[in-house]
């Protein structure tokens, strides 16, 4: 396995591309937090401040799959650059207007329809940059920096929060989305790309059923997160969860590093997300004590990166590279439904059941998305063999 992960830093432009898109990716890391404390701050309300961040993952939601699939028609710059301009500019908004409420909510959906794609804009180069039995390891590494960023992000946001002021993250997320765009566009690999323009209609590439199957599984795993994440809380604290919730993302660190090659056969999906559901059931042993919590959420956390660097390999190469941007929008259009609908059921099992019942949405989304693996085996391609490539684009073979 380190082998394949020298290898790919040796691939040429491979490294300039993956910490590139890693900076103009990182300001997601601190929106949450950034712009709940911010809003809350200036209008002593969390209920707007709540608010504000549902309109941005909305925006978001929405038009990620359409600016995904505009790259295939005006290209990755013409795409990539405007819309982080635009976006960053919403950002920027927020802090130095003294807006009414509803403008601030307004700007935040802004801020999540121009959010430039730049996950799809990579996943469909990587193909491009390193030999097609390297793209499993080279998802993996993907899904893996990823985690830097929720681990890094959230704990950025609120140092400088508490250090300078809220402003102070919120206009750094917005110049670092500007700058990272800049960076990833202006990579020679990147800027030279001709993504195919599609032949389908917007959502045609559903019909896939392999593609079709990635969202709901994308949705599923990422509002299991939302259980984890708000359970955490409500069973043992603020001042406690932010620790144990940064083990999870140590633990898909680890797992990334460690399992993300292994993800080869048609059924590393399946074991992964049952690592991950086996990690979420450990907890009700004692779901209040937090070294048993956090030992749990490891073992849980070691399956994230791989699932994720799994389910990306499984799009790429399955669908075409005119389809591929589209097809992680839509992939990324899940994530963030799951995301939202699962802190919702968790807030919603608080207020009705207990805190302790909020977990029980990590288990069954969990699991729910464990049975969807099982069920999708047969339409599931075998990385471990070479595919029928559909690519329109140059792919290093060997």
């Amino acid at each position: 396995m380190a082998n394949n992960y020298r290898a790919l830093f040796k691939s040429p432009g491979f490294l300039r591309v993956i910490t590139s898109q890693l900076l103009a990716r990182f300001p997601f890391g601190m929106m949450s937090l950034a712009l709940v404390m911010h809003i809350q701050h200036v209008y002593s309300s969390y209920a707007i401040a709540g608010f504000a961040l549902g309109a941005e993952t909305i925006g978001a939601a929405i038009s990620g799959p359409f600016l995904s699939r505009r790259m295939g028609v005006v290209g990755v710059r013409k795409v990539i650059l405007p819309f982080s301009i635009i976006s960053a500019s919403a950002i920027f908004g927020i802090v130095f207007f003294d807006f009414h409420p509803l403008m601030t909510i307004a700007l935040s959906a802004i801020v999540g329809l121009t959010s430039p794609p730049i996950q799809s804009a990579a996943r469909t180069v990587y193909p491009t940059l390193v030999k097609k039995k390297l793209l499993p390891s080279v998802y993996a590494l993907d899904a893996t920096s990823q985690e830097l960023i929720w681990v890094i992000g959230p704990v950025l946001a609120t140092v400088l929060a508490a250090q300078i002021n809220t402003a102070f993250p919120v206009l750094l997320m917005g110049a670092l989305q500007i700058l990272g765009a800049w960076l990833f566009v202006a990579n020679k690999e990147v800027a030279n790309i001709d993504i195919p323009k599609s032949g389908r209609k917007l959502g045609g590439v559903l019909k896939n059923k392999v593609v079709f199957a990635n969202l709901i599984l994308g949705m599923l795993l990422i509002g299991s997160f939302s259980g984890v994440e708000v359970g955490t809380v409500a069973v043992l604290g603020k001042s406690m969860a932010g620790p144990v919730i940064a083990v999870f993302s140590v633990g898909s660190i680890v797992g990334g590093l460690l399992l993300g090659n292994r993800n080869k056969s048609k059924w590393a999906l399946t074991r992964f997300l049952g690592l991950i559901s086996f990690g979420y059931l450990l907890v009700f042993i004692n779901p209040t004590d937090p070294i048993w919590v956090s030992a749990a959420w490891f073992i849980a956390g070691l399956g994230i990166a791989p699932a994720l660097g799994t389910m990306a390999s499984i799009i790429g190469v399955t669908v075409k590279t005119s389809d591929a941007p589209e097809a992680y929008g839509w992939a990324g259009t899940g994530q963030l439904m799951g995301y939202s609908a699962g802190a919702a059921l968790a807030g919603i099992a608080i207020d009705v059941v207990s805190p302790t019942a909020s977990l029980l949405i990590a288990i069954v989304f969990g699991l729910g998305a464990t049975l969807v693996a099982v069920m999708s085996l047969g339409i599931t391609p075998d990385l471990g063999k070479p595919s029928t490539d559909t690519q329109s684009l140059p792919i290093i073979e060997e």
